[in-house]
C-alpha cells in the first residue's frame, strides 16, 4: 500500500465511474475566478487543490494510492498495479489491459477497489475476526469457520472479483486455505470459490470449489503453506467460472449450478489466519 500526491496532468477517462481526464494547470470557471497560476483550485472539493489532487476530478481526500503510480485509486484504471505510461486500454473501456477480465471486449468497469487504508469498505457484509493495520486486512481466522468480506454482486452479463492475500496460518487438518468467492450465502456458507489451500487429505491445491457441497470442481497441485502468497482473478459468467492466479501458469475453468438466494461477492477464508491487501470488483455489462 502507497499513498502519493502526484503532479501529472493526463488522466485517462473513466466514464463508467464518472472519471474523466482533466489539465490542472489550465483550470479555468465561467467567471474567471480560477486562472491558469490558481494553485488552489480544488475542482472536485475534496479539500485537495488540483495542482496537488492525484485525482482532480473525483473525490478523493485521502489520496489514496495502492499502487503509487500517477493515478490516485478512485481514478486509476488498474488500482493495485502500475500503468505503463501511456496506459494500455484496447478496448477503450476505461479499464487498462493489466485489470481488465476481456481486454479485447469493452464494457467492464471498476465497480470496487479497497486497499484498506482507512477500514473495511464501506457497505461490506463482514462476518468473523477482521481487522486493519497497515493498509491491510487482517483476519484471525478459526478451526472449520469461514472469515468473509463481501457485497452483492454488481448488475450485468459477468462479475470479477480479485485479491492479493498472504496465508498466515492453516488451522487444523480439514480443508483450510482462503480466495476469492461468488454466490456467496452466509447462511449456509454456501459458494463456488476460486482458493489457495490444503485440501481435506492435506493436500496443497489451487482449485475451484463448490462450498455448498464441499466439492472440488477442478484443481491444480501447488506449493501452499503458512506464508503462502497469492494474487487472485476469478470472473462468473452464469454458472461458468474462470480463474487465474500468480501462484501458477495455469488458468482454471469450471461449471458449477450452485446458486445462492442471497448471493454475495468477496473474499473469505476457512480455518486460517491471513491478510489481503486490497479487493476489487468488475462488472461486465
Amino acid at each position: 500500500m502507497h499513498r502519493t500526491q502526484s503532479t501529472a496532468i493526463l488522466l485517462v477517462a473513466l466514464t463508467a465511474c464518472g472519471r474523466i481526464g482533466f489539465d490542472a494547470v489550465t483550470a479555468t470557471t465561467v467567471d474567471g475566478a480560477a486562472t491558469d497560476t490558481d494553485s488552489d483550485f480544488d475542482s472536485d472539493g475534496d479539500g485537495v487543490p488540483d495542482s496537488m489532487d492525484n485525482c482532480p476530478t473525483v473525490p478523493n481526500p485521502t489520496q489514496d494510492n495502492e499502487d503509487g503510480d500517477r493515478f490516485g485509486d478512485a481514478c486509476d484504471p488498474c488500482p493495485p498495479y502500475p500503468d505503463p505510461d501511456p496506459v494500455i486500454d484496447s478496448d477503450g473501456d476505461g479499464v487498462s489491459d493489466m485489470c481488465d477480465p476481456h481486454p479485447a471486449t469493452p464494457g467492464d468497469s471498476i465497480v470496487m477497489f479497497d486497499g484498506f487504508d482507512i477500514g473495511l469498505p464501506s457497505g461490506a457484509l463482514v462476518n468473523g475476526n477482521w481487522s486493519i493495520a497497515n493498509g491491510i486486512a487482517v483476519v484471525t481466522g478459526a478451526l472449520n469457520t469461514f472469515a468473509t468480506v463481501t457485497f452483492a454482486p454488481p448488475t450485468g452479463s459477468a462479475e470479477t472479483i480479485a485479491t492479493h492475500m498472504t496465508l498466515d496460518n492453516l488451522i487444523g487438518s480439514s480443508g483450510r486455505g482462503g480466495g476469492v468467492v461468488h454466490q456467496w450465502d452466509q447462511a449456509t456458507s454456501g459458494g463456488a470459490a476460486c482458493v489457495v489451500a490444503l485440501d481435506d487429505s492435506s493436500a496443497p491445491v489451487y482449485a475451484i470449489v463448490d462450498d455448498a457441497t464441499n466439492n472440488v470442481l477442478t484443481s491444480d497441485s501447488v506449493a501452499v503453506a503458512d506464508g503462502t502468497a497469492a494474487s487472485l482473478v476469478s470472473t462468473r459468467t452464469g454458472q461458468s467460472y474462470h480463474c487465474v492466479s500468480t501462484i501458477d501458469t495455469m488458468a482454471l475453468d469450471a461449471t458449477d449450478s450452485y446458486t445462492s438466494p442471497t448471493p454475495q461477492i468477496g473474499i473469505y477464508t476457512r480455518s486460517a489466519t491471513a491478510h489481503f491487501d486490497w479487493m476489487m470488483i468488475i462488472a461486465t455489462q
